[in-house]
């Protein structure tokens, strides 16, 4: 094809596509407009309503008949489903510390970390409190396999929000559905927010002693001297003046059995590195 012809017919081709567009965007405002303009409102119902289609709703005119099923598991990102973790048992001289010793400092810390979970890892999820809803308590019984199976939807649902809100429900199941790896993968993730609930978790196992269910202590106190050594500079201070006292404080009671207490002495041993 000559030169000439090849232009000639690119100049054709782009001339027929633009007036193709600009057909169809007058046929479009055409179409707009004929479509009916809704009348604004009246000025008094200017704020605190909303439009349905050409009706004024006032906001509170919705009643029970509008409700739907689920509609009370959207919650806004500012949930809480507690307001801290659990309070980890302190020293005793804790008050008599100055601001500036270490000890105060480790506890001060803790603390922040615990007022202040997305200041230190995870993500606020909109979706977290209606899992949360639907999953806590834990049942005492699993009813059967489809009971196990729902559960665990829900569960893998939740872990995979890596929302710091939603440790305490990750941690009460990680025994009963022995779903140690997407558990565990999301508090990893989570990682310095764990660490309130793993401590506290630390002076439950202490007060529990003989007879206590130690199903998930294992695989607690490992996650917890991960997540230590992991973020061993971030949580300076927490490692070494409260976390390691704690368990040597759980090794010295020697009511640790031939499992446990090896991966007690394993932790420790880990931490003091």
């Amino acid at each position: 094809m000559k030169p000439k012809t090849l232009i000639s017919s690119i100049c054709i081709l782009l001339a027929i596509c633009l007036a193709i567009y600009f057909y169809a965007e007058w046929q479009k405002q055409e179409f707009d407009a004929t479509l009916p303009v809704p009348p604004e409102p009246p000025a008094e119902e200017q704020t605190g309503g909303h439009w349905h289609g050409d009706e004024w709703h006032a906001d509170d005119a919705h009643g029970q008949d509008d409700w739907q099923p689920g509609d009370e598991l959207i919650p806004s990102v500012d949930w809480q489903p507690n307001t801290r973790p659990h309070e980890a048992a302190k020293p005793g001289n804790l008050g008599e510390l100055d601001a500036e010793d270490p000890v105060a400092k480790a506890w001060a810390k803790l603390d922040d970390i615990a007022d202040n979970p997305f200041a230190w890892g995870g993500n606020a999820d909109p979706r977290t409190a209606g899992l949360v809803q639907q999953l806590m308590p834990p049942p005492d019984v699993i009813a059967d396999e489809a009971h196990a199976d729902e559960l665990t939807d829900l569960l893998y649902d939740l872990a995979i929000l890596r929302d710091p809100r939603a440790i305490e429900t990750l941690l009460a199941y990680e025994g009963p559905l022995l779903l140690y790896r997407p558990v565990g993968e999301a508090l990893i993730a989570m990682g310095p927010p764990v660490i309130p609930y793993l401590v506290a978790y630390l002076d439950e196992s202490l007060q529990a002693r003989e007879g206590y269910d130690y199903a998930s202590m294992a695989s607690n106190i490992g996650l917890l001297a991960y997540l230590c050594t992991q973020h061993r500079t971030e949580l300076y201070g927490i490692v070494e003046h409260i976390v390691l006292p704690k368990l040597e404080q759980l090794l010295a009671a020697g009511f640790l059995d031939d499992y446990h207490g090896p991966r007690v002495k394993e932790a420790v041993a880990d931490l003091k590195q």
